[in-house]
């Protein structure tokens, strides 16, 4: 990967894409959101991957993503909680949370940041 500095934003291009990181969210992605995303994306891949196997179906699923950055002049992340919300039929919640913990222990990018950062994932699931 390459990026080009600029005084306003560090700019890479992709293959899918351009991706601008900016400190002003509306000039770009400010880091903390892409570590966050790069987080929620990984787990939601793996788990998509477990489920897959499983041969459990689902009609929808969302996360939800909380922060929390410390006090200090850092601000750097000190915990980040990813609440799944799974909809379906007939979905069977204890095997929902175990291919969860599963995926968690799997996702390069969670692994990558613990213990540094505290990883919270939780799943509800809604039967339609």
């Amino acid at each position: 990967m390459k990026f080009n500095v600029t005084d306003q934003h560090i700019i890479s291009d992709l293959p899918y894409d351009q991706l601008t990181i900016s400190g002003d969210e509306t000039e770009g992605f400010r880091p903390f959101q892409l570590m966050v995303s790069s987080l929620a994306g990984c787990s939601a891949l793996v788990y998509k991957r477990i489920l897959k196997k499983q041969k459990i179906e689902y009609d929808e699923m969302t996360i939800e993503a909380n922060v929390e950055r410390s006090d200090d002049s850092v601000n750097k992340i000190e915990k980040v909680s990813l609440h799944f919300k799974v909809t379906g039929q007939n979905l069977n919640e204890e095997k929902l949370q175990k291919s969860l913990q599963t995926a968690s222990k799997n996702c390069s990018m969670v692994q990558s940041v613990v213990p540094t950062i505290d990883v919270k994932e939780t799943v509800e699931v809604i039967n339609k």
